[in-house]
């Protein structure tokens, strides 16, 4: 059986773990190291996830004026 091939860049990442059978593929080329952080970012993401609030989202324009500078 052939070594899975590590990953080395984040580009196309997101694409990957979007698809299941991908998602598998990606856990197996993922170093120990990359596991483990992986696996820790994925844990903080759903403990945070609970406190989100209905209609919350990451866009922040009312922060910043015309200029883009802080308001």
């Amino acid at each position: 059986m052939e070594k899975p091939q590590t990953i080395r860049s984040t580009e196309g990442l997101p694409r990957l773990l979007s698809d299941s059978a991908s998602r598998a593929a990606v856990d197996a080329a993922l170093t120990p190291t990359q596991q483990a952080n992986y696996e820790a970012l994925r844990a903080l993401v759903q403990d945070v996830a609970r406190h989100r609030l209905p209609g919350a989202t990451s866009e922040h324009s009312d922060f910043y004026d015309e200029n883009g500078l802080p308001v």
